[in-house]
């Protein structure tokens, strides 16, 4: 993985259309609903099946690192996307959006969040944000967390990109990509 490249940002929320989304015409962000605004396997399904033929279009191959969640099925019959799941009760420590990926885009988001209330303070106004604005100020956010943020990441949770893979370890037969990673972390029981 080298950052450099992040797919677009997927929320899910509890109402699939939000008075605020009236008249626009696209989203920043790739948009889902369902009344707990949790995933399920069905919007996690639709997700990975919309990428793959993009993916192939674009003749890429990619992994998908997933945690073993009940809402990430197995799914049959890609073509591009390959999902690779974690080992149970491992995701804290493999999962390289745990490693700090997450965090950074907090921090993003919520400088923004501040910055706008402080605006509003001075302009002697309320601070109102709503679902569009959240979404606006996440694809921003997300635009800030960096290459080098994502690639350490990756690096923490036992990844090795494909320039550090050693002479007796083996890059990917289908891409032989310098930018794939081979997990080489060895989880205890």
């Amino acid at each position: 993985m080298s950052g450099t490249e992040n797919l677009p940002m997927f929320v899910n929320g509890k109402s699939a259309q939000p008075c605020c989304f009236k008249n626009v015409k696209s989203l920043p962000t790739t948009h889902k609903a369902n009344k707990k605004a949790w995933m399920t396997s069905e919007i996690f399904t639709e997700w990975v099946r919309k990428l793959d033929p993009d993916m192939t279009r674009n003749q890429r191959s990619v992994v998908l690192i997933v945690d073993n969640c009940p809402a990430h099925p197995k799914i049959n019959g890609l073509k591009s996307d390959k999902l690779v799941f974690l080992p149970p009760n491992s995701t804290s420590v493999t999962q390289p959006m745990d490693q700090g990926v997450i965090r950074i885009l907090k921090v993003h988001y919520r400088k923004q969040v501040i910055t706008r209330k402080i605006r509003a303070l001075d302009n002697g106004t309320d601070m109102c944000i709503n679902v569009l604005d959240a979404l606006r100020m996440l694809h921003q956010a997300w635009g800030c967390v960096t290459q080098t943020t994502i690639a350490n990441c990756y690096r923490r949770a036992g990844f090795k990109a494909g320039e550090e893979v050693g002479k007796n370890e083996s890059r990917s037969p289908e891409t032989g990509s310098r930018h794939i990673y081979s997990f080489k972390q060895t989880l205890s029981n």
